[in-house]
Order: structure tokens, then C-alpha cells, then sequence
């Protein structure tokens, strides 16, 4: 037999009514303790999540890296068509639109951790372009 879950609310609220005073300090210790298990679980979860995301979503293949790195040449010795040269910008429109997923996606994981943009930054070993050291 199935139970209605309004009359299992009024089962819990009844146990409860019931409990002394120290038993039911007992019980909402217990329940918090839960609960904040589960947030710390969420949390992991959701940190989890994103990090794959920045692993996954946030990079262009080598192949399009290889390109890019050719077509540069190519515009530095002023040897670019004028197809190369739409296939560049392309490539680099791309990769800002990347990096951009990518400071989401950092913020959100800084804002989970209570962290700033650079800790998160610093933690994960990213350094900002043209700032290698």
C-alpha cells in the first residue's frame, strides 16, 4: 500500500511533538549534520561538474592550435591571403569566445569555493596569456 506524503509529514511532525527536549536538540543536531553533508556533497559535485566543463568545452583542439600557429607565421612574414587571412580571424574569434566560457566557468567554481578569479587562477595552475612565467 502506497502512503500519501502529506500524511507521512504529519507522521514526522507527530514524532517530533513527542521527543523531549534534549532528544529533539538531539535530532535537529543529527538532521544539520545531514544537511550539511549533503550541501558539502553538492558542492563537490558541482565543483566536479565545472572543472569538466573546463576540461571539455574550454579548449580548441590541437589541430585548429597547429593552424593557427601557421597562419601566424605566414602573417607576421605578410604572406597571408586574403582567405588565410579570414580563416585567422576566425580561429581567433573562436579562441576569445573560449577563453570567455572559460571565465565563466572560473568564476562560477571561485563563487562556489568563496574564492577570488586570481585564487581560483592560481590554484589551477592558469596563467593569464602573455603572463608565463
Amino acid at each position: 500500500m502506497q502512503k500519501v506524503q502529506v500524511q507521512a509529514e504529519i507522521d514526522v511532525k507527530s514524532f517530533l511533538s513527542q521527543l523531549g527536549t534534549s532528544e529533539l536538540e538531539d535530532f535537529l543536531r543529527e538532521t544539520a549534520a545531514l544537511l550539511k553533508r549533503r550541501k558539502v556533497g553538492d558542492k563537490k559535485a558541482k565543483e566536479a561538474a565545472l572543472l569538466r566543463r573546463l576540461n571539455e568545452e574550454c579548449a580548441l583542439p590541437e589541430a585548429h592550435w597547429q593552424r593557427f600557429r601557421s597562419l601566424d607565421v605566414k602573417r607576421q612574414s605578410s604572406e597571408l591571403t586574403a582567405h588565410e587571412s579570414k580563416e585567422l580571424f576566425q580561429l581567433i574569434k573562436e579562441e576569445e569566445q573560449l577563453r570567455l566560457k572559460r571565465i565563466q566557468i572560473l568564476g562560477e567554481l571561485a563563487q562556489i569555493k568563496g574564492i577570488s578569479l586570481p585564487e581560483i587562477a592560481k590554484e589551477l595552475g592558469i596563467k593569464a596569456p602573455g603572463h608565463a612565467e
